[in-house]
């Protein structure tokens, strides 16, 4: 299904190169599933004839699905051939990796803190990296807390909150605040003590549309669209398969794509992306037909199997790959920062708030 394009001519989507996007580890709003901790967007950029040329390479019988493909020799086999071909290189491949396990923490930041920086405080904390920073001592903090169960529950009735937004839901986790801050040390009280002030602001906390609130598909989605066009220099075309959260988005993603301002760079130090969206169209198919999105499944997952648990069965195949020069490849992490990084210097003096940006664009289309 074809939902996005940008052109009043309908130029044809051959015009511009092809992204295929999968994913792996999607929890959806269940970020703290313990079996599935990582979460794995890829986004592949293959022209047709390199598609063709891989399976003649590497013909396989049935649709590349790595997690049936993990259970047979011969899967076992093709994947390895796979991710070993001369074109699996970054010229064709990205991804964002997220660790959940931090991500959570971010989130925190990000709904509930970041709200009364702005709303009460008057002050943007994305500034200077200040929601990273916040984010990493926060999970710095939780993580070697000596009462864990104290912060599971802290961390499990945030999810509950933003995914149900009841009453009960809300007491519950304002109450979680209150006892961990009551057995916490000073560093972790001070930043508990703007959680529990978003209480004042749930409007600004809460949001309506929530069953994807957690969710991070959509916005690695658009972290691969703008690393491709920096790549390529071109819109591209989006191809991927039936993804709720994506086509929950496609009002969005398609009014962000067509917003009437000349191109440019909107966000934080290096945090910026690109806007109107460099999305020429976004298009929904079924996987099972489509070889470009089954090749991203397959890398969306070899990248995801690597780094969990795994039964003793597969924990051979699981080194095997390891060892490939394919995991090398660099992705986009969202996972604890370094010291080095968190402490650099950043050149903030063409900042813009993406929020206030697009705010302002979808206001205008309203008019």
């Amino acid at each position: 299904m074809h939902y996005l394009c940008d052109s009043k001519f309908y130029i044809k989507m051959s015009t511009y190169p092809n992204i295929y996007v999968d994913e792996a580890g999607n929890t959806g709003s269940d970020i703290l599933n313990p079996d599935q901790p990582y979460f794995v967007l890829s986004a592949v950029h293959f022209s047709d004839e390199e598609l063709q040329q891989i399976q003649k390479d590497i013909p396989y019988d049935k649709e590349l699905h790595f997690v049936e493909m993990k259970k047979s020799i011969k899967g076992r086999l093709t994947i390895k051939k796979i991710l070993q071909h001369s074109l699996m290189n970054e010229d064709h491949i990205s991804f964002e990796f997220i660790d959940k396990q931090f991500c959570i923490y971010a989130q925190i930041v990000d709904m509930t803190i970041e709200p009364v920086f702005y709303f009460i405080y008057k002050e943007d904390l994305y500034k200077k990296r200040g929601n990273i920073i916040l984010a990493n001592c926060l999970y710095i903090f939780c993580r070697n807390h000596s009462n864990q169960e104290a912060v599971s529950d802290f961390l499990h009735s945030f999810e509950e909150m933003m995914r149900e937004q009841t009453e009960e839901s809300i007491e519950d986790f304002y109450l979680n605040v209150d006892i961990l801050s009551s057995i916490s040390d000073e560093p972790l009280i001070d930043i508990l003590s703007h959680i529990s002030l978003s209480r004042r602001i749930l409007d600004n906390v809460l949001i309506e549309d929530n069953k994807y609130c957690l969710d991070t598909t959509v916005t690695s989605l658009l972290c691969m669209v703008d690393h491709w066009y920096k790549k390529l220099k071109i819109k591209i075309n989006v191809i991927t398969d039936d993804s709720k959260p994506i086509k929950s988005s496609l009002d969005i993603i398609e009014q962000l794509s067509k917003i009437n301002e000349k191109q440019q760079l909107v966000g934080y130090d290096t945090r910026k992306h690109l806007f109107p969206l460099p999305i020429n169209s976004l298009s929904m198919v079924d996987s099972k037909i489509n070889f470009g999105v089954q090749l991203a499944d397959l890398i969306a997952s070899s990248i995801s199997f690597i780094w969990n648990d795994t039964t003793v069965k597969y924990k051979k195949f699981q080194e095997e790959l390891k060892t490939m020069s394919f995991f090398q490849l660099k992705g986009y992490p969202i996972n604890p920062a370094t010291s080095d990084f968190l402490e650099q210097t950043v050149d903030d003096s063409n900042d813009s708030s993406p929020v206030d940006f697009i705010i302002s664009n979808l206001s205008k289309k309203n008019i």
